[in-house]
């Protein structure tokens, strides 16, 4: 800030460079210092930037973006993170936020297919569309014998498809004119039955005769959730929101970092934070694990995975009820990662649909789990990723099996090695009759396990998305503080019940107003 100006909560005048208060002054600037430039990371630098305060972020990897990353492997960009983005709509609730932190422009391009997912079966393509008639025409004479259990579908789809993700103030303090819209906005959409609504996506996903049916919405969600997950993302994709933003993950977490930087944020790259300083029952700044200076801060804002701030920043000194009960319980609170296997073909791939999910015909297990389907990817509508007739093809594949991973590369580097190449096979001989020009054409391979994630992201246990609810558990909100530490907030999508990006740059956003409202300062 320049010599004279000020920031205070009321009207304002300058006299000689001296700022006259109407209301009670706020001495600026003071200092944020946020741990992590993930998405919410950056978020939280960004709005605190436009509230005035000083804001530095300190990340341990070389480049910013956290799990929202992408990697170049010759001529092939492979995108790591992002399948479909809610709020890419202009009307919808989180919008503004994507806006405001510069991840979306005018000039973005947002790719808003006509199936959300496809699948094959007996040599023929069945698709999920994008548009409700259409989703329920099609389910309904491809197997009319399931018409009750689709018509209950589409309707709960129908009832989801306008709510807004309450994102505008933290969950604590919500304002009361909002939280009666947003009563009267559910009460209106409506409610699963009482059944249904205790089911999980994989309980209700059963009901379905029809193992097309059944294949195409199993690829949506995670089967443990609850049934009110695949309805919320049904309705998300069928109201015209959720569309892939083009360029990937690494370029929209770029357009994040670069509006940081613009509005006047200090980025340190390559700085691993190995402490949070608590003084006297308060955040007073951080120490770097090289070097053992203090750097000051007058708030902390952790923008990390849980486990990482408990355990290793605060050295295990400071409980947390909300995420123990949630480490301890990994059959409640599902942990999310994937094996990631991209491959790089010398063909064009268009006549493929973007999204394929199938069932594997070869059985295979990872430490004895079996894998029973291939999530698909290519990404021939979004130039970024390849050059001249070249295509990707990514494949997801559910994998808990991080402990393995790791015994696997403890053991030697050797046998991790050859798992991974013994999984990138069979997913290759799997894939060659429906992309047969991976005969001859197979230009690149590339396999990221959930040890990948770990050591490059430094999540808990490589895992993508923060904890998913159960289907049979109480959704609770947490609240962004550490009980015993003041000016310590939380950001990141392990302070939201489920995660992913759009709760982690929320929960950047909460982070900064949680601080303007103990300054006593608007928001901006």
């Amino acid at each position: 800030m320049e010599r004279g100006e000020c920031l205070f909560n009321g009207e304002w005048s300058v006299e000689n460079g001296e700022c006259l208060l109407r209301r009670k002054p706020i001495l600026h600037s003071k200092k944020v210092i946020i741990i992590g430039a993930g998405i919410s990371g950056l978020t939280a630098g960004i709005y605190a930037r436009l509230a005035g305060f000083d804001a530095e972020i300190y990340e341990s990897h070389q480049q910013a973006g956290g799990n929202c990353t992408g990697w170049t492997r010759g001529k092939y960009h492979i995108d790591g993170c992002i399948e479909w983005v809610t709020g890419s709509r202009e009307n919808s609730s989180l919008h503004d936020i994507w806006t405001t932190i510069g991840a979306l422009t005018h000039d973005t391009e947002v790719y808003l297919p006509e199936e959300i997912v496809s699948t094959l079966h007996e040599g023929q393509i069945y698709h999920l569309y994008a548009q409700i008639d259409k989703l329920e025409e099609t389910f309904l004479r491809l197997s009319p014998e399931d018409a009750p259990v689709i018509k209950k579908l589409v309707r709960y789809v129908r009832q989801k498809q306008h709510i807004k993700v309450p994102v505008k103030k933290p969950f604590e303090r919500p304002d009361l004119w909002e939280l009666a819209k947003l009563g009267f906005h559910m009460l209106k959409a409506g409610m699963p039955d009482r059944k249904t609504s205790r089911l999980s996506v994989g309980e209700f996903i059963a009901q379905f005769k029809s193992p097309v049916i059944r294949r195409l919405l199993s690829c949506t969600v995670h089967p443990d959730m609850p049934s009110y997950a695949l309805f919320f993302s049904l309705g998300t994709r069928t109201s015209g929101d959720g569309g892939w933003v083009n360029g990937g993950s690494k370029a929209f977490a770029e357009r994040i970092r670069q509006r940081f930087e613009a509005l006047g944020g200090v980025l340190h790259l390559n700085k691993e934070v190995g402490e949070i300083i608590i003084k006297n029952g308060k955040a007073t700044g951080i120490r770097l694990t090289e070097g053992a200076a203090e750097i000051p801060a007058d708030y902390v804002i952790p923008a990390i995975d849980a486990h990482a701030l408990l355990y290793k920043l605060l050295g295990g000194k400071y409980k947390s009820a909300y995420f123990e009960k949630r480490f301890s319980h990994p059959d409640k609170y599902i942990i999310s990662a994937v094996s990631h296997v991209a491959l790089g073909v010398n063909a064009d791939i268009g006549d493929k649909p973007h999204h394929l999910c199938i069932e594997p015909e070869q059985p295979f297990s990872l430490n004895g789990s079996p894998i029973s389907q291939l999530n698909i990817k290519t990404y021939c509508h979004d130039p970024a990723f390849t050059a001249g007739n070249r295509s990707l093809i990514t494949v997801l594949l559910r994998d808990a099996n991080f402990d393995h991973w790791k015994a696997l590369q403890e053991q030697s580097y050797e046998a991790y090695k050859q798992e991974k190449e013994r999984l990138g096979a069979w997913v290759i001989k799997n894939l060659l009759p429906v992309f047969p020009q991976l005969a001859g054409r197979l230009e690149m391979i590339d396999i990221a396990t959930p040890l990948t994630f770990h050591h490059y992201c430094h999540t808990y246990k490589g895992a993508y998305m923060s904890f998913l609810p159960g289907a049979r558990v109480r959704q609770e909100f947490n609240l962004g503080r550490i009980k015993g530490i003041q000016n310590l907030y939380l950001a990141g999508q392990w302070a939201a019940p489920t995660g992913g990006l759009p709760m982690a740059a929320a929960t950047g956003k909460f982070a900064i107003q949680r601080i303007c409202r103990k300054e006593r300062i608007p928001f901006q």
